[in-house]
């Protein structure tokens, strides 16, 4: 079960991301979309019993795979970021839903390594202006 959540909910946040990009702009990936992508991947898997760590890497591994197939000089380095990040926003999901026994917390924490995970990355490897792109 947590491998068909995963999967629909990656084409679901792919949709939703797209929608937040062309709205609110680069913003939305240190906004938006942590929130969407953690309340997507961790609700249907806590409400319908199935394993959220699961649901975390294989959303993790599908969002590598997109981040990969470019083939863009930072492909690579952005499908491991993928594959890394999501596992650890799992295990921070479920240490919350252990700790608190909340899934609201657990969703809250998740999205609270998401945010700071992509700020981080954002302000380390994202161009900057006047570099050209390197």
């Amino acid at each position: 079960m947590a491998y068909v959540i995963a999967c629909l909910m990656a084409s679901l946040s792919f949709l939703l991301n797209k929608a937040l990009l062309k709205t609110v702009g680069p913003r939305a990936i240190v906004s938006f979309s942590p929130a969407v992508e953690e309340a997507l991947k961790t609700l249907p898997a806590y409400y319908l019993s199935a394993d959220i760590l699961a649901t975390h890497v294989t959303f993790g591994l599908l969002e590598a795979v997109h981040d990969w197939l470019p083939k863009r000089k930072s492909s690579d380095k952005a499908a491991l970021f993928s594959l890394i990040g999501h596992t650890l926003f799992g295990l921070a999901t479920i240490a919350a839903l252990w700790l608190a026994d909340s899934i609201w917390m657990a969703v809250a924490a998740g999205f609270a390594c998401h945010l700071a995970w992509n700020a981080a990355v954002v302000t380390f490897y994202a161009p900057r202006e006047g570099s050209g792109g390197q």
